[in-house]
């Protein structure tokens, strides 16, 4: 009797993982690059040309550069391709509006939830970001004061209300950098950050922060 042999399947390739740290660290980069005006608002992006100055392909760089979209910092035209956000003064005041109510909430939970020695480290860093700021330019001293505010809000211990909090932050920095180079807001809401801790140290709601500091 004769008998077949049946021939073993070859096994199917396995799909190579995205390097998913060497992406983010992209990311990471290319939001740097936004936030700090290297790319001009309403600017299209040379894909072709950041791909041959960062030294990586296609693939990765329109990861990085999708995140950004999802993130409010790019937009994504078809057929044209990726462009840096314009300036939309009515969105940028909802997202202001949005900020606000976050804050006075994050005010509130830091109030029941933080320690002590944590609203001092807070204190404690902008005491120190104050205490240089005159040699501080424009785009650091706005870094500081978003990293400031990153700290208030940590305070409640609310990951997703830090979570939305960063986007919102990223969402106005351009308009709160063009604010601070036009304006004196700056002066005022420092004053207003201490006394925001002071209000948290003594375990008092006043509110939260009014207005977009």
């Amino acid at each position: 009797m004769a008998t077949t042999t049946r021939r073993r399947a070859a096994p199917k390739p396995v799909p190579r993982p995205r390097d998913e740290s060497s992406v983010e660290r992209l990311h990471l980069a290319l939001r740097e690059r936004a936030m700090r005006y290297v790319f001009r608002p309403g600017a299209r992006i040379n894909e072709q040309a950041l791909g041959r100055e960062l030294g990586v392909s296609r693939a990765p760089l329109r990861e990085a550069l999708n995140r950004l979209v999802a993130e409010g910092l790019l937009d994504f035209v078809m057929n044209k391709g990726f462009f840096r956000k314009e300036i939309s003064v009515d969105e940028v005041y909802d997202l202001y509006q949005v900020r606000i109510a976050l804050e006075c909430r994050a005010v509130s939970l830091a109030i029941q939830r933080a320690s002590d020695e944590e609203i001092r480290a807070v204190r404690d860093y902008w005491s120190g970001v104050m205490a240089h700021s005159a040699a501080m330019s424009s785009a650091d001293l706005l870094l500081a004061d978003e990293e400031f505010h990153r700290r208030l809000t940590a305070l409640a211990k609310n990951k997703e209300l830090s979570a939305f909090m960063d986007v919102v932050s990223r969402r106005t920095h351009m308009a709160r950098h063009i604010d601070i180079q036009q304006s004196a807001w700056n002066a005022k809401a420092f004053d207003a950050h201490a006394e925001v801790l002071d209000l948290i140290g003594q375990r008092r709601n006043g509110g939260g922060p009014r207005g977009p500091a």
